[in-house]
């Protein structure tokens, strides 16, 4: 997300500043939120803030007692969204009707491990995970890390390291009560790469709206005349790629779309990139087109890969370059959450899909400001 990066940002100023700075992370929620656990939001002591961890409706409270509330050590807040509480009617105007734990610390100059983490993962496009103890009380703000190399820093327990590969392993968020421990187990993945086939105009507002969303662009194109850096100058990269090279290397957070308007070029690219794992690959275009293509690439209709959305884009009527931008980076998003893409009215339960909480035993039991 785009938020990542601002916050990375902001805490290296405000360490390089030598000051402190509070993160706020979401940790569990129940019923309805905005966000999920893992959602953060850094504060300085000047009340700058970047990231959210609700709509908006709990940013204010977190700017005025995030401070005092930490003088201490770290904390978990416990905000009650739901209609009868004591923030609904204290003017809130919340709507989410659910209730968020947020854990609040204090980050010294030198020592955000965990914001440093992300930045690895990020910089080296390795998966890390961490253990968060969320109680009891003595121990909140402990945790355990498994850094994008595999190694362990701050060791809990043999269980909890046990548990928190387990969850790195299925790249899922657990909440889980291990002996008289509550432990938030987050997995941390690298930004989206979107690799784009064509550097034709239309790409610009897809390059642009994917750089909005925070994610990693790169921009191929054979004709050295299109492929121009002042022409995208959100892209991470401009490439002018020629007919044959190797495939760009791909990884699970990759994805690519053919919108060169040359069928030679998206033949070729198609070749190269059909056999990669991505978990989504785009083919502008109408039907026609894309069929063709895809049996003068010598792909079995049968047996397609199952990231391959030809014609790409979900069907919201687009016309015009920005349209279908947002047609394609929503297919995107959609497909890499496992959705479908339809409208939120019709969808049947919750939603965000939430895994069964283990831990729901101790919801109430935790101890929080």
């Amino acid at each position: 997300m785009k938020e990542i990066a601002q916050i990375l940002d902001l805490w290296s100023a405000v360490s390089a500043a030598g000051e402190e700075a509070v993160l706020a992370t979401v940790v569990k929620t129940q019923g309805s939120s905005y966000r999920l656990p893992g959602a953060r939001l850094l504060l300085t002591k000047h009340g700058r803030r970047v990231g959210a961890i609700s709509g908006g409706c709990l940013e204010d409270d977190v700017v005025k007692k995030a401070w005092w509330l930490t003088e201490k050590g770290p904390i978990v807040r416990r905000y009650d969204t739901t209609p009868d509480n004591e923030i609904s009617s204290s003017g809130y105007g919340l709507g989410c009707n659910g209730i968020i734990y947020v854990l609040m610390e204090r980050l010294k100059p030198g020592q955000a491990g965990i914001l440093e983490l992300i930045r690895d993962v990020r910089a080296h496009r390795q998966p890390a995970a961490v253990a968060h103890v969320l109680e009891p009380a003595s121990e909140i703000g402990l945790r355990l890390m498994i850094d994008c190399q595999g190694a362990v820093s701050h060791p809990l327990s043999s269980e909890i390291e046990a548990e928190t590969r387990a969850a790195a392993s299925a790249g899922a968020n657990r909440l889980l009560r291990i002996g008289q421990r509550a432990v938030f187990i987050e997995t941390l993945a690298p930004a989206v790469r979107l690799l784009v086939f064509g550097a034709g105009d239309d790409a610009i507002p897809l390059t642009d709206l994917a750089k909005y969303q925070g994610w990693n662009v790169a921009v191929f194109d054979g004709r050295a005349h299109y492929a121009r850096r002042e022409k995208f100058p959100n892209a991470d990269e401009v490439v002018v790629r020629i007919a044959g090279s190797p495939a760009p290397a791909v990884d699970p957070w990759t994805v690519a779309v053919l919108m060169s308007h040359s069928y030679s070029q998206d033949l070729e690219a198609l070749r190269a990139l059909a056999a990669l794992p991505l978990r989504y690959l785009g083919i502008l275009g109408p039907n026609k087109r894309t069929v063709q293509l895809l049996g003068d690439a010598g792909l079995d209709p049968a047996h397609l890969p199952a990231g391959l959305h030809g014609p790409m884009g979900l069907d919201i009527g687009a016309d015009g370059p920005e349209q279908v931008a947002l047609a394609v980076i929503a297919e995107i998003q959609a497909s890499l959450n496992g959705r479908e893409g339809g409208t939120l009215r019709t969808r049947d339960g919750s939603i965000h899909a939430r895994e069964a909480d283990p831990a729901a035993s101790w919801s109430q039991s935790i101890v929080c400001a």
